[in-house]
C-alpha cells in the first residue's frame, strides 16, 4: 500500500445521502469519544474505509485478466 509520506494527489468524489453522512459523522465522533482524541476528518476517515478494504483484496481480486475481460465481453 501507499507509504504515509506519499504525496495525496487524486481525489475521489462521493456522494452520500443526509443520513449517510449524519451516520459517518457519528461513527467518527463515537470513536473519538471511545479513543478519547479528536475527531478525524471526514476524508481520512473514508481513505481509511478505502485502505481497508483495498488490503483485504487478494492479489488475483485485484488484477485484470484476460479471462476477466472475455466475461464481460460475453455478458
Amino acid at each position: 500500500m501507499s507509504n504515509r509520506r506519499d504525496k495525496l494527489t487524486k481525489k475521489l468524489q462521493v456522494l452520500l445521502t443526509e443520513d449517510e453522512v449524519n451516520m459517518v459523522n457519528r461513527i467518527i465522533l463515537n470513536e473519538a469519544i471511545e479513543s478519547e482524541s479528536r475527531p478525524i476528518s471526514v476524508s481520512a476517515f473514508i481513505r481509511d474505509l478505502i485502505q481497508r478494504e483495498i488490503k483485504q483484496r487478494t492479489p488475483q481480486q485485484m488484477s485484470i485478466t484476460r479471462e476477466n475481460i472475455k466475461n464481460l465481453k460475453s455478458k
